[in-house]
């Protein structure tokens, strides 16, 4: 997998199906997206191209494929974030977090789930200067 992965919106979706059940096949595949309106041909081309990135994996089965995910939804979440990071804070997380806290459009129960991860790290970070 390449170390800057970037995927489309419409390879998201692609991918969403392939974490949620894998292996699958073209026809399992697009029996999944046949909400989108997309052909085929589009289809395929996503599939493609989620290849060559590196994000899946093929495998031969009788005339067609079995195609797997390559990289978790996790760490493909990871890569994702950390490219828009870059492009759009500059890589400083906590302006990207001051920017949400300050924009008002956090709900009172992600604000608690921000407070409690701050705390947890807080509280790693202290365990780990005690080692010391």
């Amino acid at each position: 997998m390449k170390s800057q992965l970037s995927i489309s919106e419409s390879e998201w979706q692609v991918m969403k199906i392939l974490w949620s059940h894998a292996p699958q096949t073209l026809p399992e595949i697009l029996h999944q997206l046949r909400q989108t309106a997309w052909s085929k041909t589009t289809i395929q081309t996503y599939l493609a191209r989620l290849v060559k990135k590196g994000a899946l994996r093929t495998e031969r089965q009788g005339k067609g494929y079995l195609y797997y995910p390559a990289i978790s939804e996790s760490d493909c979440r990871m890569a994702e974030s950390r490219s828009f990071l870059s492009r759009v804070y500059d890589g400083s997380l906590s302006q990207m977090v001051m920017g949400f806290v300050k924009s008002g459009d956090l709900s009172p129960e992600e604000l608690r789930e921000l407070k409690n991860l701050i705390a947890q790290q807080e509280e790693i970070h202290a365990d780990t200067r005690q080692d010391l």
